[in-house]
């Protein structure tokens, strides 16, 4: 007898999507190969395969309940449905799939908006019923984290974290389950969302060669996001004033990690100046 199981439940969307297939309709400069690719970039099915063989990718060493995390995915043309069982390393593994999803579009200048939750759920290869899915579902659309306080009224184009989510990871004594979800998770005032970017903090025990890679690291993400705004502006071809808003948001929440990457640079060029004591770190919110 088919049942509802209690699991941890995303809902990622393409944002713009039809806007790039029409142009693919008209064959202008996009194809129809193009919206598949995106779409498999989006959902890659072979996730659970992978858990089958491997088990967790993401903190392998944290508690589970089975070896593949009863970990399911469907992916609906914009649109890819996620589920993990409830554990450690059933959250963090669903976290860092998503979080890669984003990363993989936002590297082709694509936005995703969603919503990542618990609750009850039917999921299987083919079906997904259930007030989680339909809860991740009908909030995906009113996604406000990071706005501008203008209200949105069709959401910011971010993966929100419900605060169940939060709580739970919060409940968790998991060192490597907190580090990688502060890593791919970013929490503000008004909630939190997966954001691509690693969170870098100098200290003033870190000196000579830990300090280069730090810059160095540093530019890297510099140049990145540089990219990516790049990308959103030319791939994309946002048009209308509710697309424009999306990518003008994103580029805001960029514009921020470029300050952070800056303070970063300051910091660690003051550690470096011989005989002064600096014990700084960048904010870690927007």
């Amino acid at each position: 007898m088919a049942e509802f199981s209690d699991k941890f439940v995303a809902f990622v969307d393409i944002l713009g999507f039809k806007n790039l297939v029409n142009r693919a309709s008209r064959h202008d400069d996009m194809s129809l190969d193009d919206l598949l690719r995106l779409a498999q970039t989006l959902g890659p099915t072979e996730a659970r395969s992978v858990f089958d063989a491997y088990g967790p990718v993401c903190c392998p060493a944290a508690h589970r309940v089975r070896k593949n995390l009863d970990f399911r995915v469907v992916q609906i043309s914009d649109c890819v449905i996620v589920s993990s069982e409830i554990s450690p390393a059933g959250l963090i593994n669903l976290i860092h799939y998503c979080w890669g999803s984003v990363l993989r579009l936002l590297t082709e200048g694509v936005l995703c908006r969603g919503y990542v939750t618990r609750g009850e759920i039917y999921h299987t290869e083919r079906q997904v019923i259930g007030p989680a899915y339909q809860e991740a579902y009908s909030k995906e659309g009113r996604v406000s984290v990071f706005s501008d306080g203008e209200g949105e009224s069709d959401g910011t184009p971010f993966v929100e974290v419900a605060p169940i989510v939060l709580e739970y990871v919060e409940s968790q004594s998991d060192q490597c389950v907190s580090e990688m979800f502060n890593r791919m998770v970013q929490r503000v005032p008004d909630g939190a969302a997966l954001f691509p970017f690693k969170r870098l903090e100098a200290s003033g025990a870190i000196g000579g060669a830990q300090s280069e890679e730090l810059l160095k690291a540093n530019a890297t993400i510099r140049e990145n996001i540089h990219k990516y705004k790049r990308l959103m502006w030319s791939f994309g071809k946002p048009s209308g004033e509710r697309a424009l808003s999306k990518v003008r948001h994103y580029e805001a929440a960029l514009d921020e990690q470029l300050r952070l990457c800056d303070g970063l640079d300051e910091v660690v060029g003051k550690l470096q100046q011989p005989a002064v004591a600096v014990h700084h770190s960048p904010p870690s919110g927007l």
